[in-house]
């Protein structure tokens, strides 16, 4: 395993340099100039000289080839340094860390509830299969799991925030939020993070449901399963104890896979609700032309998925002794 261990992570720190390196060329061919961009929002007379942009292009380091640049943001990298913010005057460790607690309020909880309601749901489509409320709740997952995220933002918003007025429309804090109590601030960022919460869980809920299910259904026709029920177990011990252990290997894999999303955030969704996250920064960075923000993210989200890839293969080794990796 050790071996395998240092292997693969020799393979994520070259893909890892080949991501940033693609990345970084790409955002540096796109339309647009920073440095001219953020001389037009200084500018009060809107009277630009060529010097002023070359100037300004130094100092942002735009004045050097792209590749010459990269090797420059990587050692800045390798001594912990993400360079500087374009458009906040600040460091991109500090931009980015403002944000991350933003988005995980959202993605943890999301990711728990998928969780808890999902087994228990994939264990009861599981007992009551071919019966009617099975089709009828698997019909209804189906349709949510077709339903597009912002789509299903929307219409919660439109039900709960506008015509019932029970929910905040979008944003993190209401405008007094600095007048209320610690009880009256936590039942604030509750009940704007609620709508955020559900459009994030709901798609989540209807696959794992739906992957537990089809899991269990191969698991209940092998023969050990068939063996217990000869030997007189009840049904909610073989289902529950036999069955779902067995089920619960690739289901178990499948956190490490979703370990870039509890950071990555879901841009649209973020935007929908002007919810401050990371989502949201990723996008305005992408809008400003602000590479440095822009790098240092698709950094931590490359990382995340170089790690999650390879979580999901402990994990799967973990749970399924019979795997080894040489």
């Amino acid at each position: 395993m050790l071996q395998y261990l240092v292997r693969r992570m020799l393979w994520g720190l070259l893909t890892l340099l080949l991501i940033t390196f693609v990345i970084y060329g790409l955002i540096r061919f796109m339309p647009g100039d920073p440095a001219l961009l953020k001389l037009y929002q200084e500018s009060s007379d809107k009277k630009i000289t060529a010097e002023q942009i070359e100037q300004q292009r130094k100092m942002y380091g735009l004045d050097q080839p792209f590749y010459i640049a990269y090797v420059k943001w990587l050692g800045d990298v390798l001594t912990g340094n993400l360079q500087t913010s374009f458009a906040y005057k600040a460091p991109v460790s500090s931009v980015i860390g403002e944000r991350i607690g933003r988005t995980l309020m959202l993605t943890i909880n999301s990711l728990i509830l998928e969780y808890l309601l999902a087994i228990p749901l994939g264990l009861y489509f599981t007992a009551r299969s071919s019966r009617l409320d099975e089709r009828s709740g698997s019909m209804l997952l189906f349709m949510l799991y077709s339903l597009p995220s912002f789509c299903g933002a929307l219409f919660l918003q439109l039900w709960f925030a506008v015509y019932l007025e029970w929910l905040p429309l979008h944003g993190m804090q209401s405008d007094n939020y600095e007048q209320l109590s610690t009880l009256g601030k936590t039942w604030d960022l509750f009940k704007h993070a609620l709508l955020p919460v559900a459009a994030f869980t709901y798609g989540g809920l209807a696959y794992y449901s739906r992957f537990l299910k089809a899991t269990m259904n191969e698991t209940v026709r092998q023969d050990y399963i068939r063996t217990a029920r000869a030997k007189g177990i009840g049904p909610l011990k073989v289902l529950c104890w036999h069955a779902f252990r067995n089920s619960l290997i690739p289901l178990v894999t499948q956190i490490g896979l979703t370990l870039p999303a509890l950071l990555s955030g879901a841009i649209i969704l973020e935007r929908i609700f002007s919810w401050p996250g990371i989502g949201t920064l990723f996008f305005q960075s992408i809008l400003e032309r602000d590479y440095p923000i822009i790098m240092g993210l698709v950094l931590m989200f490359s990382i995340l998925t170089l790690l999650g890839q390879l979580l999901a293969d402990v994990l799967y080794a973990f749970v399924d002794p019979r795997v080894s990796y040489k």
